[in-house]
């Protein structure tokens, strides 16, 4: 990767880590330095299931999904799109296989870091443990509000939700993934759909 493209690449990480807190030029510059570009085809398996996550990945380009296989079945449980931080976050936590499958959507490019090269660096100062926290935090509350979801939404709600909150998944997500993610089987999301045009 060209050094103009990576500095760019670079920018877009600082600016989308700062969203959580602010960091000092010298922290982002030792954090940036143990990240390396990495392209991913379309379809191509990141993390397999029963695999100890030990990468973070944040994405440039393109998409992943995260899922299991339950009965043969696809459940998608989460997208991570441009200018956000990807991982199967609890297998990468606690070094414990991976209940989930991440996989390519589309053509992805990010930025990549091994766990043994980013931990020290996140450890440094504290606007680094700072970020660490606020970071997981969002994540929590992310899960909290969809798993709440199913239990206070009829799915009409929870599609008018996510169609206001993410339209980005109506037009990049298939339908039969989409459907999964929101619980429904996909003939219920397309009468849905086709009620609401």
């Amino acid at each position: 990767m060209e050094t103009s493209s990576l500095n760019t690449s670079l920018g877009l990480f600082r600016k989308s880590i700062d969203t959580f807190h602010p960091l000092p030029d010298g922290d982002f510059e030792r954090l940036s330095k143990v990240f390396h570009y990495r392209k991913y085809n379309k379809g191509e398996v990141v993390l397999q299931e029963g695999k100890i996550c030990r990468h973070i990945w944040f994405i440039l380009k393109g998409c992943f999904r995260i899922f299991s296989v339950e009965n043969g079945v696809d459940v998608n449980v989460q997208f991570f799109f441009e200018q956000t931080i990807a991982s199967d976050f609890i297998s990468l936590r606690h070094g414990i296989p991976s209940n989930f499958y991440i996989v390519a959507l589309e053509d992805t490019e990010v930025l990549i870091s091994y766990k043994p090269h980013y931990k020290p660096i996140l450890d440094f100062s504290k606007s680094l443990v700072a970020l660490t926290a606020e970071f997981f935090a969002k994540q929590f509350f992310d899960q909290f509000e969809h798993s709440n979801s199913f239990k206070l939404m009829t799915p009409e709600e929870r599609y008018h939700h996510l169609l206001i909150t993410r339209p980005t998944y109506f037009q990049r997500i298939p339908l039969t993934y989409l459907a999964s993610y929101l619980g429904m089987s996909r003939k219920t999301l397309s009468r849905i759909r086709s009620n609401n045009n």
